[in-house]
């Protein structure tokens, strides 16, 4: 899009407003303004702006995308998204690095608008799971997991879930791999043998965690210099969300060992 054509659409809530509405198909000025909340007054110098630019034409008394307004409202929704995303929690992302999920989950990242932030209850609890996920996590029926660091906790904690009979998948990278079976090699080799359990181990550099199940999803991030944030763990519950975590972790899975016995 040129400069003016931004201008013209996000200059103006209203503007924008009216072009992701009429991606639903022609509509009258009074259903226009209804969805706007606004007069008609309001509304009309932004139609006949929208008209004049060629994103909007109008037959009788209804007004229609033209091919040109369909491209770019079209667009519009990711930009739009992707703002919400951003302008929810700018200080957490602008701090920690996003860059480390892989560039076709990234360019999604606008799946996540609706995301909330979840924090320990006080320091006390800094480095253990937070409520919040362990509360819907004990209420799900399927959970994929992907972890880039140990928590000593996490060996029984999905043991846990398995014996319950929620099908669960996990992944991680070498380094927690070698420590599982180090330090946890009973606990692991019981998990394995659950028909409803899969484990993987990935060689690639992942530097997140993330849990997405049929309820939520929890994803952790480090901060842009590299240290891993225990505190603040992003939430979603919208099943676009939950679609962008279970890409999330088949993108690893299909780069990643499956582990069936040891």
């Amino acid at each position: 899009m040129n400069s003016q054509l931004l201008e013209l659409i996000f200059l103006s809530e209203k503007r924008k407003d009216i072009l992701l509405f009429l991606q639903e198909g022609p509509k009258t000025i009074g259903e226009i303004n209804k969805c706007l909340n606004a007069s008609a007054v309001a509304v009309l110098p932004q139609l006949k702006k929208l008209r004049e630019d060629s994103l909007v034409f109008k037959i009788e008394d209804v007004y229609i995308l033209s091919s040109l307004g369909i491209a770019v409202a079209g667009r519009m929704q990711a930009m739009v998204s992707l703002l919400n995303v951003f302008g929810n929690g700018y200080e957490y992302w602008a701090n920690h690095a996003i860059e480390c999920i892989p560039p076709s989950l990234r360019n999604r990242i606008g799946d996540l608008e609706n995301c909330t932030f979840s924090e320990p209850p006080d320091r006390t609890h800094l480095f253990e799971p937070h409520r919040e996920f362990v509360e819907n996590l004990a209420i799900s029926r399927r959970i994929n997991g992907i972890a880039s660091i140990f928590h000593p906790l996490y060996p029984s904690f999905f043991l846990t879930f398995a014996k319950k009979g929620a099908d669960i998948s996990l992944l991680v990278t070498r380094p927690v791999y070698e420590r599982i079976i180090e330090e946890y090699r009973t606990e692991f080799r019981e998990f394995l043998n659950f028909e409803n359990a899969c484990f993987y181990v990935c060689d690639e550099k992942i530097e997140f965690s993330h849990v997405v199940t049929d309820r939520f999803l929890s994803l952790s991030l480090p901060f842009s210099g590299g240290i891993f944030d225990h505190k603040q763990d992003v939430m979603c519950f919208d099943p676009i969300a939950l679609q962008w975590g279970e890409d999330l972790f088949a993108y690893y899975r299909d780069r990643s060992e499956k582990i069936t016995e040891i």
